[in-house]
C-alpha cells in the first residue's frame, strides 16, 4: 500500500484508488481526496485556526444538512491521528442509494483544525467499505 502524506498527516492508502490534491496560497490550507474505484472516498482538509474541532464538525454537518435534508445524525467523539476527534455518524438517501458518511475534526500543531470525511454507499460497501476504514484508521501524525 502507497504511503501518502499531507502536511503533518501520513497514511496508507489501496493500489488503484486515486489521489487529489489542492492547496490554498491564500490561507496555507490544503485538502487531500482519496477515492475508490467505486463510490468510497476519504477527504482530508486542513481548515487553519479560525475553528475548534466541535464547531468544524458542525459547520460540516449544516453543510450536508442542506445538501441532504432528510439525513440522520449522531454526535461521536473518538481517536483519529492519535488525538480525540470530534464529529458525527450519518446516514442518508440519494438517487435510490443509502449512503453512510463520517464527519471527524481535530486538531494538529501544525495544520490547524483538520476535517476528515469519509463516505460510502450501500451499492459497493461490501467492496469499499473495510478498505476505507482501514485507511481512517492509519492516518497518524508524522
Amino acid at each position: 500500500m502507497p504511503l501518502e502524506k499531507q502536511g503533518s498527516l501520513q497514511f496508507n492508502r489501496p493500489e488503484g484508488w486515486e489521489v487529489e490534491r489542492e492547496s490554498d496560497a491564500e490561507t496555507g490550507g490544503w485538502r487531500l481526496t482519496v477515492q475508490s474505484p467505486g463510490t468510497a472516498f476519504l477527504l482530508l482538509s486542513s481548515l487553519g485556526n479560525d475553528m475548534d474541532a466541535a464547531q468544524a464538525a458542525e459547520a460540516t454537518l449544516d453543510s450536508l444538512k442542506s445538501d441532504y435534508p432528510g439525513l440522520e445524525a449522531e454526535e461521536i467523539s473518538d481517536k483519529l491521528a492519535g488525538v480525540t476527534a470530534t464529529g458525527y455518524e450519518v446516514q442518508f438517501g440519494y438517487l435510490d442509494d443509502f449512503h453512510t458518511c463520517q464527519i471527524r475534526c481535530f486538531e494538529t500543531a501544525n495544520d490547524g483544525t483538520v476535517l476528515a470525511l469519509w463516505q460510502f454507499s450501500d451499492i459497493d460497501a461490501e467492496e469499499f467499505e473495510e478498505p476505507l476504514i482501514e485507511v481512517v484508521r492509519g492516518i497518524r501524525q508524522g
